[in-house]
């Protein structure tokens, strides 16, 4: 019988693949303390989800269709702040340390690690500490002490909603994620990067982005 002290940490998961969401719930409900109350398939289904089932803590893929892991994350910690999210990412995925981190995520994992490590994470924010993956500690250090050397001379040349848009372009965003992240159209995306080249006179995204971190705009 259970103790009346011991209490289910109640999980859920958002990944669009598959095999890795159904294996990744399988590991997880062998925990005696883990109960997997919610499987879903991307980012919208995941944010219904979350009000019917109340997870204490759900682990999002940052790269899922609909809505990205980013902003699910951040439309999670306004409607459930008391929901603990834990980013899964690609190490291809390390520019999105920060972000992630800022928008509210509590833990960043990295998705061919082991089991182990995802056991230990959820324990680790279920009792309201944060978790970032060993690999990815020293991307997080050294974004935060790149981010305190930025200059905000952009303010002369670009207008705000611009400069959001082009930290979005700096972490290899298509147009149609940087609308769903900015809350804007794809055609008002397009327009802002039409004057974002114009103003930095270059002929593409990555000659923008590139002028932007030599002007210590953005992070190296």
């Amino acid at each position: 019988m259970e103790s009346e002290d011991t209490r289910m940490i109640r999980i859920g998961i958002a990944d669009d693949n598959e095999q890795f969401r159904e294996t990744l719930g399988e590991i997880l409900a062998f925990e005696p303390d883990f109960q997997v109350v919610g499987l879903w398939r991307h980012g919208a289904e995941a944010l219904v989800g979350l009000a019917k089932v109340n997870p204490d803590v759900v682990l999002v893929d940052i790269n899922m269709p609909m809505v990205n892991g980013v902003d699910v994350t951040k439309r999670a910690r306004e409607k459930f702040p008391q929901i603990k999210v834990i980013i899964l990412s690609m190490h291809d995925d390390e520019g999105y340390v920060l972000e992630t981190l800022k928008s509210g995520a509590a833990g960043y994992l990295i998705k061919d690690g082991s089991g182990t490590e995802v056991v230990r994470a959820i324990r680790e924010v279920a009792a309201g500490r944060a978790y970032v993956h060993p690999q990815v500690t020293r991307t997080v250090i050294s974004q935060f002490r790149d981010r305190d050397r930025l200059e905000d001379t952009w303010r002369g040349l670009l207008t705000q909603r611009e400069m959001d848009v082009l930290r979005e372009m700096w972490l290899g965003k298509a147009n149609d994620e940087i609308a769903q992240s900015l809350h804007i159209t794809t055609k008002t995306v397009k327009n802002h990067i039409s004057s974002i080249l114009t103003k930095l006179n270059v002929n593409d995204r990555t000659q923008a982005v590139v002028s932007a971190m030599k002007r210590h705009w953005l992070p190296l």
